[in-house]
């Protein structure tokens, strides 16, 4: 009982779903075949409406409908009227692609849906079930409702719910990976409610009420007066369901002892070549072998381990006695490689297989391995593997004929002579025979600076190249009591005494002053040589 209105530019259209008048003693379906108890899996739809299950809508309500899957699915929802009809909900004429991605939220109307529209209560009371089911495959029993959509945005199917569900539904998902899920709802009055009180031997069974799932037992629920639907599992034990009829103002109980699911076991035989291969079966360690074991129907995982050789993975279908013999593949002889230093080129007759330290598997025979490295003289071996080798090599560092002097500098643009051969400005470094040579450092304005080195093979050696500048023929050493005091010459402040000052030969106007303090003022000529100059500063007070 529900009014479906679709509003796009302020234009509302409404559509009434007419249903027969009927009551809540009545229905005109089976529950039991309608209601599509989700089993177990890791493949689950949930679908959910703005109020708890079982609660009361009243007429011109918004009914608002979410869901989700846990995989990309084709998903339908439809609604099973108290009378048994059947109307499509999703997709509709305006909300036609019911693809959906997995782990996300949907509401009614979806996204992509080309027109608003609202669920709205209308009718007579009752209960109706808004069921869903999702696939991996397009739903194929949507199609005579699809091609109604040209007429009717919200189609009803032509069959009945017992019919729909028991002949095209079920069908289906029995031979397509699916998921299905429902929830329920009350128009305009709510049945007066009861009470059910559900327990298990053993406890922990998860519970489906009426297809939706209420917890794990034991478990007290209320519930609307009337005949619901009780399903149970729990793992090892075989499938409960029950129909119990809920009395108003009561508590109805349901006691149940699950009965254990007793497997087959049949003798299974495992050997292998090479035998004393470890066996696993599901995961756990069962032995080696040859080996017998007592394993139950069904399917298992086989794995066989054993070093030296590759992994052996299979499903077995167990149905009956029998026997499985595998036949392990050699992974090769493993052959380990290090070096002295790490990180030489290791070439496998004549292939690139890495740097040391080196694992690879090979197979019986010949190789020739050849390990290099920049700097070391290279190793070449032709070695026989016939089992587990390892190959530990020491590498011998080549000698250079020659040794290396690097060169650094405290001036710019100096010459550089290495036994009278000029070998550069400021070169960085220098190639030399072994023995001893004279460098020479050679600067405009500076002394000339030579070094003694001792060059051997191989050998590194580093030389700090610093000049001291040339001194001009005139050396004037000034000295003043008190010292610390400013010394001009030509004009040109040079420093504090006491200072000395190299100058070229000439005259000179030398100008001392020091804050109170008389100045002294000296004209001279200065020819070549050096000169001791003591001036006594006489104070102003003085």
């Amino acid at each position: 009982m529900r009014r479906d209105s679709m509003i796009k530019k302020g234009i509302v259209f409404t559509l009434f779903a007419l249903i027969a008048v009927i009551s809540f003693a009545t229905v005109g379906y089976d529950l039991e075949k309608v209601i599509i108890v989700p089993i177990p899996q890791e493949f689950e739809v949930s679908i959910w409406l703005d109020k708890d299950p079982g609660s009361l809508y009243k007429n011109g309500e918004e009914v608002k409908v979410f869901f989700k899957t846990n995989a990309d699915a084709y998903v339908t929802i439809y609604d099973i009227m108290p009378d048994g009809k059947v109307q499509l909900i999703f997709p509709n004429k305006y909300d036609t692609n019911n693809f959906v991605k997995a782990n996300k939220e949907y509401s009614l109307p979806t996204d992509s849906a080309k027109l608003g529209y609202r669920l709205l209560v209308s009718g007579e009371s009752g209960m109706e079930i808004f069921q869903i089911v999702a696939s991996k495959q397009q739903l194929p029993f949507l199609k005579s409702a699809i091609e109604k959509f040209s007429k009717e945005a919200f189609p009803f199917f032509e069959d009945l719910a017992n019919k729909l569900v028991e002949e095209l539904v079920k069908p289906f998902v029995d031979k397509e990976e699916y998921a299905v899920a429902q929830t329920y709802f009350y128009v305009n009055a709510r049945p007066a409610q009861g009470t059910l009180s559900i327990n298990s031997a053993p406890a922990g069974a998860s519970a489906y009420i009426d297809g939706s799932y209420y917890g794990t037992t034991p478990l007290r629920v209320s519930l609307a007066e009337g005949v619901h639907l009780v399903n149970l599992y729990k793992s090892g034990y075989s499938p409960y369901s029950k129909q119990v009829n809920v009395r108003a103002g009561t508590t109805s109980y349901l006691n149940v002892a699950l009965s254990k699911i007793q497997q087959k076991k049949f003798s299974v035989g495992i050997n292998s070549s090479p035998s004393r291969a470890k066996v696993y079966i599901d995961g756990v360690y069962r032995g080696v072998t040859p080996l017998n074991l007592d394993l139950t129907a069904g399917t298992h995982t086989l794995e066989l381990e054993k070093t030296d050789y590759e992994k052996y993975t299979e499903t077995i279908n167990v149905t009956g006695p029998m026997n499985k013999f595998v036949n392990l593949k050699f992974l090769g002889y493993q052959l380990s490689i290090t070096s002295d230093p790490s990180g030489a080129e290791v070439y496998i007759s004549g292939e690139y297989a890495g740097n040391t330290p080196l694992q690879r598997r090979v197979s019986k025979g010949w190789y020739r391995i050849i390990v290099k490295k920049d700097g070391y003289q290279d190793y070449s071996e032709f070695i026989n593997i016939s089992d587990n080798t390892n190959l530990k090599v020491k590498l011998e560092r080549v000698i250079p004929p020659e040794g290396t002097l690097f060169l650094s500098y405290n001036q710019e643009q100096v010459y550089i002579y290495v036994d009278g051969v000029f070998y550069g400005i400021s070169p960085d470094s220098i190639k030399l025979q072994p023995g001893t040579h004279k460098i020479l450092a050679v600067k405009e304005g500076y002394q000339n600076q030579e070094y003694k080195l001792s060059i051997n093979a191989g050998s590194e050696y580093y030389l700090k190249v610093s000049l001291i500048p040339k001194l001009k023929p005139v050396i004037l050493k000034i000295t003043t009591n008190p010292s610390n005091a400013r010394v001009f010459i030509n004009g040109t402040e040079f420093g504090r005494s006491p200072i000395t000052v190299d100058l070229d030969p000439g005259y000179y106007e030398l100008l001392i002053v020091k804050e109170d303090y008389h100045f002294v003022y000296l004209v001279r000529y200065f020819k070549m040589g050096e000169y001791s100059l003591n001036f006594d500063l006489q104070s102003i007070e003085e």
